[in-house]
């Protein structure tokens, strides 16, 4: 979420594009289209797609550009959506949260808080970039 100078708010949601690795037709869509998406068990993972592609070529690493399918909506203080769009783009992670990371981050600013301790490093001339 990126406060505007007007007041306004820009929230972005950014998936992996891996259409380019993925050749429609192939073995290797037929195979990803019966699993549908990757299963994320309390130990383990069971990929969609092979490692390769999901750990390392399409992974939204920190401080890496990615290529995205993505939507982003302008939002005013009430949550209300004024503008709307979706459509490819190239993003950097500025980190690598679990969600329990990303909760305790929440959770702190609301309380007007530090972030715990334990939290990921986040290169914060990336976040003012």
């Amino acid at each position: 979420v990126d406060e505007q100078p007007d007041g306004t708010f820009v929230c972005g949601v950014h998936i992996a594009d891996v259409s380019h690795f993925v050749t429609p037709g192939s073995p290797l869509d037929d195979e990803a289209s019966k699993r549908c998406t990757s299963v994320y068990l309390v130990q383990k993972v069971l990929p969609m797609l092979p490692r390769v592609l999901c750990e390392r070529l399409c992974s939204l690493q920190p401080n890496v550009e990615r290529l995205t399918f993505s939507i982003e909506w302008r939002m005013d203080a009430e949550g209300n959506v004024l503008e709307q769009w979706i459509g490819r783009g190239i993003i950097r992670s500025v980190a690598k949260l679990a969600y329990g990371n990303a909760q305790a981050l929440f959770d702190a600013d609301d309380a007007g808080a530090e972030p715990p301790d334990d939290m990921p490093v986040v290169d914060q001339s990336l976040v003012d970039a």
